[in-house]
């Protein structure tokens, strides 16, 4: 009884602290939010998040008269913006000049203005690679000026293609000995633009294919399939994860400042013995951190619409998690002399290995080198993000035993270590 007296005091004393409550549970739900909200959280999952772009247009250009098309490239550029298949999303209005859509664009009745300069065509068919198409934007806007700048650049790129394959196809043709006839390249470029035009179409006829767009789930929702909801279990799993870590070892701390007001001295001076006061406090930890795992993970579902997978997988990850973080927070703290290097040793040390296990890079594939991937597997939060990536990824408890039983393995070893070292200071 006694231990889980001492046990019962530490958690109650943990979370009346204020500042424990905080980092515990408010600062990874905040910082997970922000990040929900900037993917457009909150939204319809029928529609796209993004918003409609405007886009003003001017058409300065011009066919030439001997030009092997039938239509200025200007026209074909200003056509994608008015196709039907892109009306949902993007509403462009003509322009004379650039004077009067620079205006438009001040008074942000515009997001982007596209300008197409005078003979263009005839500049572009010949080669002159100083001439370009002119996307203005609105400088507050980011995905809609991207989104057209990419546009106009395919529209470009495929006359270039069409070039190349016209040239292809008249070389092919004198390597074979048949002669080509002028009156025919008009219709060969006619073929290949209707079908890029094609290719375009259905390639923007969702703003989902012309940019990185999430639909963001409704609130409660259970889909699997939804990308967000993806993002938002890493994102949310990377900072439960860290905040895991910081608690085991902020928790641990107790035995520090109980040391420095007296306290603990006088603890050790009743019949109580001391490795059952150490136990006490390992447990408060051990209970500590799974009570703000299980919160973190029924607000993440609630608020962000996270499925974590199935019950067993989840046990056995959050089981890892809370063995890891207890065991390298009596770890860490065991090699603090006093509560005052707490801070720098837990915001550093839990930092660094926090960001050599890919906590903060967990959305961004490719963002770790492969010599740090290695290292994450001699990182015990490396193995509690793979546990919780599996779990999510649908993956079975037999798959799932293997980074648990290292997860446990690195717990135990790391708890052992710094009772002993404890064991040894207050002997």
């Amino acid at each position: 009884m006694k231990i889980l007296d001492i046990a019962f005091k530490d958690l109650t004393r943990s979370f009346r602290s204020v500042f424990a409550i905080g980092m515990m549970v408010i600062a990874p739900l905040m910082l997970t939010g922000l990040i929900y909200f900037a993917f457009g959280g909150g939204g319809s999952s029928d529609s796209p998040s993004m918003p409609i772009i405007k886009v003003g247009f001017v058409n300065l250009d011009a066919l030439p008269a001997d030009a092997p098309i039938e239509a200025p490239l200007g026209d074909n550029v200003r056509s994608m913006f008015f196709d039907d298949s892109v009306k949902s999303w993007i509403t462009a209005a003509d322009y004379t000049d650039e004077s009067s859509a620079r205006t438009a664009l001040d008074k942000q009745e515009i997001g982007v203005a596209v300008i197409v300069p005078q003979n263009f065509t005839e500049r572009f068919l010949s080669g002159d690679k100083d001439v370009q198409v002119l996307v203005v934007s609105d400088p507050t806007l980011s995905i809609g000026p991207a989104v057209v700048q990419n546009m106009v650049t395919m529209m470009l790129d495929g006359v270039d293609g069409g070039g190349i394959a016209l040239q292809t196809f008249q070389e092919r043709q004198k390597a074979n000995g048949i002669t080509t006839d002028p009156a025919q390249i008009p219709a060969w470029v006619e073929r290949f633009g209707n079908w890029y035009a094609d290719f375009q179409r259905n390639l923007f006829h969702h703003p989902e294919k012309a940019a990185f767009v999430i639909v963001a789930p409704a609130a409660g929702e259970t889909e699997t399939t939804n990308p967000i909801q993806k993002v938002m279990g890493v994102t949310m799993a990377g900072q439960m994860i860290f905040f895991a870590f910081f608690t085991g070892a902020y928790s641990m701390m107790s035995i520090l400042r109980e040391d420095e007001e007296g306290t603990l001295a006088r603890l050790f001076t009743t019949p109580t013995d001391r490795t059952s006061i150490l136990i006490g406090k390992f447990l408060a930890v051990f209970f500590t951190v799974i009570l703000q795992g299980l919160v973190l993970m029924v607000a993440g579902h609630y608020a962000f619409g996270i499925n974590w997978g199935e019950p067993v997988g989840v046990a056995l990850a959050l089981t890892g998690q809370v063995v890891a973080a207890t065991g390298l927070g009596v770890l860490l703290i065991s090699f603090v002399k006093n509560s005052q290097q707490g801070g720098p040793v837990l915001g550093g040390g839990l930092t660094t290995l926090g960001m050599l296990g890919g906590l903060f890079t967990a959305n961004v594939p490719g963002a770790m080198p492969a010599a740090m991937n290695v290292i994450a597997n001699f990182i015990p939060q490396g193995w509690v993000l793979k546990s919780w990536r599996m779990v999510m990824d649908g993956q079975s408890a037999g798959e799932l035993l293997g980074p648990f039983v290292v997860m446990v393995g690195m717990g135990a070893v790391m708890f052992v270590i710094g009772a002993m070292m404890f064991r040894r200071r207050f002997a």
